[in-house]
């Protein structure tokens, strides 16, 4: 069986036979909830974490987000010992080739010394090179942007509801009762603890 190596080569050569960018155009955390998710993760690894003040805006804009992953399955994630990740499930490929230098949604480190010592004796009899990355991970998979299950709602305008403008709520509706006209006391309560609060800034 061939080992894959999803390297810099490996990943702009699936985007030339494919017509593509060379990177992925929503490799931003204002872009794409994973790429922003599998970023603010990898704190937990030693890396810089984002600036808490900017984290918890990000995390509010995209978990109200439809592209937002509703179950644990769909979530990126850490798994493993404190003194290092042992498991990174559903990553953004651009955020793990910045961190590890593999564009990979999975990545998965020897269960332990023993794991890690027989395979590195199984390399160095095959004769593999240093850029293998066998020598540091046990299971990788690897993932051109144009696989990631966010690529396609992303390239095609897909828009989260949350984000769409909501409709104005309505004070006075006409509605077939003795009047023909009712008055909304939540909504206009509501505006009236708007105007107070905005007052209180002045």
């Amino acid at each position: 069986m061939i080992n894959s190596n999803p390297s810099l080569d490996w990943y702009t050569g699936v985007s030339a036979a494919k017509g593509m960018p060379p990177r992925c155009p929503f490799a931003s955390v204002h872009r794409c909830p994973r790429f922003y998710q599998s970023l603010s993760l990898l704190s937990k690894d030693g890396s810089t974490a984002i600036v808490p003040v900017e984290d918890d805006g990000l995390l509010k804009k995209w978990s109200a987000s439809d592209l937002w992953p509703v179950t644990g399955e769909q979530a990126s994630a850490i798994m493993g010992w404190a003194s290092g990740p042992q498991h990174l499930r559903n990553f953004c490929p651009e955020v793990s080739f910045e961190r590890f230098g593999l564009f990979a949604a999975e990545l998965c480190a020897y269960s332990d010394e023993t794991d890690r010592d027989n395979a590195h004796h199984s390399l160095g009899r095959r004769g593999a090179g240093p850029e293998d990355w066998r020598w540091t991970w046990a299971h990788v998979l690897p993932l051109h942007f144009s696989g990631c299950p966010l690529y396609s709602p992303l390239a095609h305008g897909t828009e989260s509801q949350a984000s769409m403008p909501r409709p104005a709520e309505e004070i006075l509706s006409v509605k077939p009762n003795f009047h023909g006209i009712s008055l909304d006391v939540k909504v206009l309560l509501r505006r009236f603890r708007k105007w107070l609060q905005a007052r209180r800034h002045w």
